[in-house]
């Protein structure tokens, strides 16, 4: 043999890289063996010639090439076998059986379902269908997992092997149990190759514990601040009787059992940058558009009228206690699977105007998001927890069932009262210590890492800060109005009549298609478009006052919405 190699295998061998053995656990005589060996094996990585190789480890030469090309086989775990097939009586193929043929008795039939599934594959993607649509099931027993509807599923199989074909005189139709005792083996070997189809098998309500292995691309560790956020909207257990302002000045209440608080929290430091407050039975794309607005515009507090409520000392939002954190990018945007957050609009501002990559990780798993959980959790017990009106944590929970057995109303909170609230209970968690980031407060991590370390950062450019505006969806409309009888050019919008100077002077805009660009909070005022994206008369209010009074801290009006906050 000579000591030729092949370029292409050579070039790609680098023993550094390959999985390792732990040595010392090996016997004596095993050692040095597997030592042997693996100086051999990196020799020859290093293009030495067999025969010193043999002089320099004592591994035969005519032995080298067949180690090293052991190391380059697949592992069960996807990897290369590497320094792991070089442990002197390993085994590093699976039998795979040679005869074709099956001999009657009940000798003699290693390695036959195998060859059965790999000589049909239609066999296995039934059994694959089956464990997807939970008609095999496996659970825990004595011995191991026990498969649970295998008669069916063996039924289901055996009709199978006669459509392909098979005989009564072929295997496994030919056996005395056709089979099932294999069946119920490749059941479990089939479900267990990865651990989210063995956790859907056996019906588990949730998947723990490290990462999913499709979600390699992503890092495991926000490094920085504002390399990557989490996003998700929380129900808050309570039920309150919100109070504003409607017409003229007039108070009116409804009771609503339903509040969504929608957050984006910063994954390095845990600093949440931005919330929005819902009171609707769903949130939508606009509330998703309005809280990535509202973690990009610099935040300030709003004026405290509840007594004895006040912010901690330190406590603020990163953009008002940074001001270089005002318009900050972010690059990587993490949220579940709901329909708000996988809308065209919601995709479109987050890749082309915030410019950061998304990851819509599986819904209803709180642990793919796990530092929003459980910044939800803390405004819970701090917050929604303690009002009078709670609903607790579910139907078990002591203070839910207190609330019915003493009749306790619904606590009546002001919108004004409710953003307050919410303000400070956020604002004193960015100042709270955390034992995760050892001891020290979000604020204070962002502080570290924007003054010591002076992390990198991006901004949303000048021209859109301008016009955050063209963060939500545009509505088509016209412009109406009628020179004969002299009415003014204005534009009608859900049931009010809009218009400004610089319109009502534009007779030839009269009939006109235009886009119309809003506050989902404050409808009082339109951004007018043309139809190729030029702005029109500047901003159009609305003519009615007492629809005005209406329409202050609301969202979009007369759609079934009701109000929303945010900051």
């Amino acid at each position: 043999m000579t000591g030729r190699r092949s370029a292409a295998v050579t070039d790609r061998a680098d023993p550094t890289l390959w999985p390792t053995v732990a040595w010392p656990t090996l016997s004596g005589d095993q050692q040095k063996i597997f030592r042997a060996r693996e100086e051999a094996v990196r020799l020859y990585c290093q293009r030495a010639s067999l025969r010193a190789i043999e002089a320099a480890t004592g591994v035969p030469f005519s032995s080298v090439r067949r180690l090293y090309e052991r190391c380059l086989q697949t592992h069960a775990d996807g990897r290369l076998q590497g320094l792991r097939a070089l442990v002197p009586y390993e085994h590093v193929k699976s039998y795979r059986r040679s005869a074709t043929s099956v001999r009657s008795g009940p000798a003699g039939k290693a390695g036959a379902f195998q060859q059965l599934l790999e000589r049909h594959p239609e066999l296995e993607v039934l059994i694959v269908h089956e464990l997807q649509a939970h008609h095999v099931v496996l659970r825990d027993g004595p011995n191991g997992l026990v498969v649970s509807g295998l008669s069916a599923l063996h039924k289901r199989f055996r009709l199978l092997c006669l459509e392909l074909g098979l005989t009564q005189r072929d295997y496994p139709l030919v056996q005395h149990e056709q089979g099932i005792r294999s069946l119920a083996a490749a059941v479990k070997s089939i479900a267990t190759r990865s651990f989210e189809l063995a956790a859907r098998a056996a019906l588990a309500q949730k998947r723990s514990g490290g990462v999913r292995p499709n979600a390699e691309g992503l890092p495991l560790v926000a490094t920085i601040p504002f390399d990557a956020v989490e996003f998700d909207g929380h129900r808050v257990d309570v039920r309150l009787r919100i109070v504003f302002e409607r017409v003229a000045g007039v108070e009116e209440s409804f009771e609503i059992d339903r509040v969504w608080l929608l957050s984006i929290i910063d994954i390095c430091s845990r600093a949440i940058l931005g919330y929005h407050i819902v009171l609707e039975p769903e949130y939508s794309r606009f509330d998703v558009l309005k809280t990535v607005e509202r973690a990009l515009v610099p935040w300030r507090p709003p004026a405290l009228t509840i007594p004895g409520l006040r912010f901690a000392s330190g406590a603020g939002m990163p953009s008002e206690r940074f001001p270089e954190l005002g318009y900050a990018l972010w690059n990587l945007f993490r949220f579940d699977n709901a329909k708000a957050n996988l809308a065209e609009d919601t995709l479109r501002v987050l890749t082309d105007i915030v410019g950061c990559g998304v990851h819509a990780g599986p819904a209803y798993r709180p642990n793919e998001r796990p530092h929003i959980e459980r910044f939800f959790g803390m405004l819970a017990s701090v917050l929604a927890h303690r009002l009078p009106g709670t609903t607790g944590t579910g139907p078990a929970d002591p203070r839910r069932h207190l609330a019915e057995l003493t009749g306790t109303a619904p606590a009546v909170v002001r919108l004004d009262e409710l953003m307050e609230l919410t303000a400070v209970a956020i604002a004193n968690y960015n100042a709270a210590s955390h034992t995760s980031l050892g001891g020290r407060s979000p604020l204070e991590m962002l502080g570290y890492y924007l003054r010591e370390k002076q992390s990198a950062l991006r901004w949303l450019a000048e021209p859109m800060r301008r016009n955050l505006c063209l963060l939500q969806h545009e509505h088509e409309g016209h412009v109406r109005g009628s020179i004969v009888k002299g009415v003014r050019p204005y534009i009608h919008f859900f049931g009010a009549r809009y218009t400004s100077h610089a319109l009502a002077g534009r007779a030839d805009l009269i009939g006109k298609p235009v886009l119309l660009y809003f506050d989902t909070e404050d409808v009082r005022a339109l951004r007018v478009f043309d139809a190729a994206g030029r702005e029109l008369c500047g901003l159009c209010r609305v003519v009615d006052p007492k629809t005005e009074f209406s329409r202050k801290g609301t969202g979009v009006p007369q759609t079934g919405r009701t109000c929303a906050a945010s900051a």
